[in-house]
């Protein structure tokens, strides 16, 4: 009674076999419909956007010599500062600054000073420093040694005559006496150049070298044309002809005295 009274309860429940089989055909259908929806998606996939690509470089060959190419083997290009490369647009290429001044004046503002106020302050140094006083020693400057030495030549010494070459070797019969000349100038020396014959006497006088003064130079040829000179020895004893000649050179070395100074006592 019991297992009987169950089965019929159980076979009232269970579902029927026709609804199990439409919902696995159901569920079948789906699965086909996602795999062909699947295969459809892959096997044509949608296109691809389009990408704008930037500009690529472009090389220019420069010509030779141009300033390019000269900018380009520049070796301080990228070493040292320049126009060309960071540091041109850093520092290089600044615009410089316009600086515009004022046009402003003041009026003058002397200082203000007293005129009873100058030399105070170097009345007040006297008044307060006075000198040291000292006692001035006086003594000779000159030593010994300098007092016992001869004088000094005086600086005007009167005119005289020397003799020169071979005419120094004879003997003046006549000394000549040289006299002093007047001028504004100090006179150099008259050199005048003689020659004698065997006897001493003069036989030519040509002017060598002049003083500076046509007057003293006359005054010298006339003083040694009158001059006579002791022959030599041999000649003296008659062992030498009359045509030996002998030169020299007679310097008249003047005193020249002031235009305006008394003259001179000889």
């Amino acid at each position: 009674m019991i297992s009987a009274t169950a089965e019929q309860q159980g076979g009232s429940n269970a579902p029927p076999r026709g609804g199990r089989r439409l919902k696995l055909w159901i569920a079948v259908g789906l699965v086909f419909a996602a795999q062909v929806a699947l295969l459809w998606w892959v096997g044509n996939p949608p296109p691809r956007k389009s990408r704008t690509l930037p500009p690529a470089p472009v090389f220019h060959i420069a010509e030779p010599g141009s300033r390019d190419l000269l900018a380009l083997q520049d070796p301080t290009l990228f070493v040292l500062p320049h126009r060309e490369n960071f540091s041109g647009d850093a520092w290089l290429k600044i615009v410089p600054r316009k600086f515009s001044p004022t046009n402003w004046t003041e009026s003058p503002r002397p200082l203000e000073l007293s005129p009873q106020e100058l030399g105070a302050a170097f009345i007040a140094f006297i008044e307060t420093n006075r000198p040291t006083r000292f006692q001035p020693r006086i003594e000779s400057g000159l030593d010994e040694a300098e007092a016992g030495a001869a004088p000094l030549p005086p600086l005007s010494v009167p005119s005289r005559l020397r003799v020169e070459g071979e005419l120094a070797r004879l003997r003046l019969l006549n000394p000549p006496r040289v006299p002093s000349q007047t001028n504004s100038d100090l006179l150099t020396n008259t050199v005048v150049q003689l020659v004698v014959d065997a006897n001493g006497n003069p036989f030519s006088a040509v002017l060598w070298a002049s003083c500076g003064d046509d007057k003293a130079n006359a005054q010298a040829l006339s003083i040694a044309k009158a001059v006579r000179f002791a022959p030599p020895e041999p000649a003296a004893l008659g062992m030498v002809s009359s045509d030996k000649m002998t030169s020299g050179k007679l310097i008249f070395e003047w005193q020249t005295i002031p235009s305006n100074a008394p003259p001179a006592t000889p």
